[in-house]
């Protein structure tokens, strides 16, 4: 492992780790595996999505296939420029 990097086995390591290390709250910005593994444990407690103006035909999902379901409500919604809507949701657990 090359120094600088902690190697952590779950989600949940992950994230005991980063809190031993005093960072809370914790922006997870992995791809489509790495979101699917938190939801998967519950450990998602925001999302928030920017909208844009394109249509993508193919590329990386924000969760991989797995087994689990996230509801959400509505925390609010914010215009980051004329062609950008953010939309901010607390995860229902």
């Amino acid at each position: 492992m090359p120094a600088g990097y902690t190697l952590a086995n779950s989600p949940k390591e992950a994230l005991s780790l980063l809190e031993k290390e005093g960072f809370k709250p914790v922006l997870l910005a992995g791809g489509s595996n790495l979101n699917a593994s938190f939801a998967k444990e519950g450990l998602i407690d925001e999302i928030i999505i920017n909208i844009e103006p394109v249509i993508v035909g193919k590329g990386i999902p924000v969760f991989a296939t797995e087994n689990f379901d996230l509801k959400f409500l509505l925390l609010g919604t914010k215009i980051i420029d004329d062609q950008i809507i953010q939309l901010r949701y607390k995860v229902s657990k």
